[in-house]
Formats: C-alpha cells, structure tokens, sequence
C-alpha cells in the first residue's frame, strides 16, 4: 500500500481551534502532554481530533499511560512511544537537542489481522523523524523498552524532587542519595521483569543499578529532572505514572517495593504543601 503525505502547517490554541480550522481527519494524532491522569483525561484532551481511522501515538513517560486511551479509542490504532532523548528548553520555544535521540515504538492494540498495515503507517511516520537524524525502532512489545527509561524516570524524578534541586550527577556523587536511588532501581529492574516477564533492553549499557549510576556519571553536563523543574515551578507532578501505577502492579504481581512506596508518599506530600 502506497501512502502519501498531506502535511497541514498550524498552530492552534487547542484541539478543538484545530479540529474547526482543518477538520477532524487527522491520520495520526502525536500524544506529548504532561501525563497527569490525576489532574485531566490526556486520551479526552484529543477525542475531538480522533477519527475512525486515526492512529494514536504516546509519547509520554511512566507506567499504564496507554490504558485510558485504548478504553476511549477501542477501535483505534494505538502506539505506544519511548523516547531516549538529550534536550535542554534554553528558553521559552527554544530547545537544544543533544547528541542522542532514539526512538522506541510499538502497537499496543492492534489485531494480528491489521498489524502490518499499521506497521507500514507508523513506519511511514517515523521516516519523516529518521530523515532529521533521529533514531527510530518498531517492537513488537514496547513494554521492556518502556521499563528500561523507568530505570531513570522512576528514580532520579522523584529522588531529585525530596533532595530539594539536585542535578542526577550530585545525586551520584553522595553515597547516601546514591545508594537510595540505585535500591530503588533494583525495585524497578525487578518488578518491569516480573510484569512483562521479559529482560530489559540494556539501552545506553543500563542492565544492572550500578550501570545506571555509572551512566549517569558518565554525563558531561548536569543534568536535572523533568520532575524537579515541576516542583519548583509548583506544578502538578507526574507522580501517578511514575511511582503510584507501578506500585498498584507491585500489589498485583506480588513484588515488594518499600523504597518506591516511601518517595510517593514524599512526592505526594511535597505537591500538597505547595499551597502553603
């Protein structure tokens, strides 16, 4: 099947100004909003631009986001995404992009029957990212890849946000903070493989907690968590996707997670006083 390109350049305000200026047909749909099922429905935010053959496609961090999507959009192709990506915002609208970007897809509901004909639609996609030099990759189960960037996100989030504005590397260099975080990736290394009872994918060599220590050390500039930026700018937390998710399936499949437990319950409280 041969497809073709209909590029639609515009900024709009919201879905809905988008929707009544080009019309709801839209081919894919790109999900990159803060995930804060806490606060809003991310899959409601874009119902409007959802038609019957939209394909829907996450590009947001944590665990379980694709739930509420494939409830609203049964009949939808959905692709969950998993972005590996070195970008700092300098300023307002201008972001400068590192030396490494990969990206992770794989179909979260489609029926054998279609799997290739969406397959060759998000391929179609991704040659437009591969064509700026970002690295692109299509599994067949995305979930080890989604685990293998919790290792990080699951950690150094909600450990920055408690140490009160550390960059990743300061948190490494203190044995205390290091030992901290790397229990909490051994929580998470162990608990991804119990759910998708698979081995991790070992991106940028990240197989084992003191790996991912090592690697962050390894980073030539400080680096500071998207988390922490919320928290200073006191805003709402993506502490539902990464850390209260995650310990729901731990309560599931049996998995003890007290570290995991102990920053959630930090996080949650840290966001709660913001109005003090």
């Amino acid at each position: 099947m041969e497809l073709k390109a209909r590029v639609l350049i515009g900024v709009y305000q919201s879905v809905d100004q988008a929707v009544q200026t080009e019309g709801s047909s839209y081919d894919y749909v790109i999900v990159a909003l803060k995930a804060l099922p806490n606060i809003y429905d991310s899959s409601e935010r874009i119902a409007a631009a959802v038609g019957p053959n939209t394909m829907v496609i996450l590009f947001q961090n944590g665990i379980g986001i694709e739930e509420p999507f494939a409830k609203r959009f049964p009949n939808n192709p959905l692709v969950s995404s998993v972005s590996f990506v070195s970008v700092k915002q300098e300023n307002q609208g201008e972001l400068r992009h590192g030396g490494f970007s990969l990206l992770a897809a794989g179909l979260h509901n489609a029926p054998r029957s279609l799997a290739e004909r969406y397959h060759d639609r998000l391929q179609f996609l991704f040659a437009a990212f591969e064509s700026q030099g970002v690295s692109c990759m299509i599994e067949a189960d995305i979930q080890p890849y989604r685990w293998q960037k919790h290792i990080l996100n699951g950690s150094t989030n909600p450990v920055s946000v408690i140490c009160g504005g550390s960059s990743c590397q300061e948190m490494v260099k203190n044995p205390h903070c290091k030992w901290l975080l790397e229990q909490s990736m051994a929580e998470i290394f162990l608990l991804g493989k119990t759910v998708t009872g698979k081995s991790f994918p070992g991106v940028d060599g990240i197989v084992d907690p003191q790996s991912a220590t090592d690697y962050i050390k390894s980073i030539p500039v400080p680096v500071y968590t998207s988390m922490l930026v919320d928290s200073q700018c006191k805003r709402p937390m993506e502490r539902d996707v990464i850390l209260k998710n995650p310990i729901a399936l731990a309560e599931k499949h049996g998995v003890d997670v007290p570290h995991m437990r102990a920053l959630y319950a930090l996080t949650t409280m840290i966001e709660e006083g913001y109005s003090k």
